[in-house]
């Protein structure tokens, strides 16, 4: 049985359960509405659950009642959800990383300045809802944006995610963007279709930014990149641990993750000594350099990062 690894509420009780062995805590979860009540010598902190599901039917959502439209749990946090004006507005992002020189893709509001292979977002929104393309820089002389749209510039690279805890980088996240390999037999929606019974409906696009159509038979090895988002039915990272943090200690890429939420952290609000996790998304290009697309103030959880959560909130332990 192959449950999701971020949404197994088994995953992140481990995770909380190690870290009170290793500090000698005590912790509670409780059925009724899934808090966890932590308690470390004479500290008793309750920690709030968080679960995504459909609320209107229609979007997927994050929030914070075990209610029947709760369908998978995805953390607890030591506060109530929150939103900033940098996570509401992806546009107020980018002129934020700007402003502290933190690397984000070009993008532009009029479709005739567009000068690179692009995708149409909304500048407001979660879960990619409204994204489409990419597009060859060309498509812009046909496009019309709908009000809260916007277009970036789209870049090749691994995917990206990382959680920070005040400011610190906690847990990083890296993989490819899924793929295909061709058989030299079968046409490229015949490839899509058997790695998956649910294909993105806009595979389109980014298949013919690398000259293939779907009817294509590739040549036998061909690789074609099949998505770019970071939830994909072509995603392993929904049922696996990729936290490559330990492994990319002293690395050059996971110093660029660091220093980005270090720069940011000042413009998170909230009073001095906060306690508060984010998480940035981003493409990793061909030259290991980062490219940061948004961040969200109230992400998906990871098991790895309660550890810096619980160390944060009740200090780390005594040596």
């Amino acid at each position: 049985m192959d449950l999701r690894f971020k949404t197994n509420l088994l995953e992140h009780a481990k995770a909380v359960g190690a870290w009170a062995r290793r500090r000698g805590a005590r912790s509670l979860i409780d059925a009724v509405d899934l808090s966890l009540t932590v308690r470390l010598e004479a500290r008793e902190l309750k920690l709030h659950a968080q679960f995504v599901g459909k609320r209107d039917g229609k979007q997927l959502l994050y929030f914070d009642t075990a209610d029947q439209f709760a369908v998978g749990f995805v953390g607890w946090l030591p506060y109530k959800p929150q939103a900033w004006d940098i996570s509401l507005s992806k546009l107020a992002f980018k002129a934020t990383a700007r402003d502290l020189d933190i690397p984000t893709p070009a993008h532009w509001t009029q479709a005739a300045a567009i000068s690179a292979p692009f995708l149409v977002k909304r500048s407001r929104g979660a879960f990619g809802d409204g994204m489409r393309g990419p597009f060859r820089a060309s498509a812009a002389a046909q496009l019309t944006l709908a009000e809260g749209e916007y277009c970036e510039e789209f870049k090749w690279g691994r995917i990206a995610r990382a959680w920070y805890w005040s400011g610190r980088l906690a847990v990083l996240e890296l993989f490819e963007m899924p793929s295909i390999v061709a058989d030299g037999q079968s046409s490229y929606e015949a490839l899509l279709r058997r790695a998956s019974a649910e294909v993105p409906a806009d595979f389109e696009p980014l298949a013919e930014l690398q000259g293939v159509k779907r009817s294509d038979v590739p040549r036998p090895g061909t690789r074609v990149v099949c998505d770019y988002r970071y939830v994909s039915p072509f995603n392993p990272t929904l049922y696996t641990n990729h936290n490559l943090l330990a492994r990319l200690a002293g690395n050059p890429l996971a110093q660029a993750f660091a220093d980005a939420g270090q720069r940011l952290w000042p413009r998170i609000p909230g009073p001095p000594g906060r306690q508060i996790g984010f998480v940035l998304d981003a493409i990793v290009d061909a030259q290991d350099r980062p490219w940061f697309l948004e961040v969200n103030s109230n992400p998906q959880g990871h098991p790895d990062l309660y550890a810096s959560m619980l160390d944060g909130l009740f200090g780390p332990a005594s040596r």
